[in-house]
């Protein structure tokens, strides 16, 4: 039986293979691709050498451990006592990974130059 907590780290690295996969595509691409499928960053900012960082929350989501009810009676003469305890049903929820595209000026728009995932296990 996994415990919630090894289920949580296995879900985050899961979740942040899934991400690489969804962020590799745009390299070469104008931002306005990763516009379109994700809409507006949560952050925008500036580089020193020209380029421009844009971050998104990606790959969040909630997940719920299953519960597990086990229950027992016991009688004593005519009273039968019973009890039930339920373990698990735990929600765990997280924002995503905050991904970082590293775009590079190109005209009117800029280019995907990189991108940057967070190295911690949990995103």
């Amino acid at each position: 039986m996994i415990l919630p907590a090894a289920r949580a780290a296995l879900l985050a690295l899961a979740l942040t293979g899934c991400v690489s996969s969804v962020v590799k595509p745009y390299v070469g691409k104008p931002i306005e691709a990763v516009f379109i499928a994700h809409g507006r960053p949560a952050n925008v900012f500036d580089l020193a050498n020209g380029r421009r960082a844009f971050q998104y929350y990606l790959g969040g989501g909630t997940f719920t451990t299953p519960a597990v009810t086990t229950g027992s009676a016991t009688t004593v003469g005519n009273f039968t006592s019973y009890g039930a305890v339920t373990t698990g049903g735990n929600v765990i929820s997280s924002p995503g990974c905050l991904v970082t595209f590293i775009a590079r000026p190109d005209g009117m728009t800029f280019i995907v130059e990189e991108y940057r995932i967070p190295e911690r296990l949990v995103c």
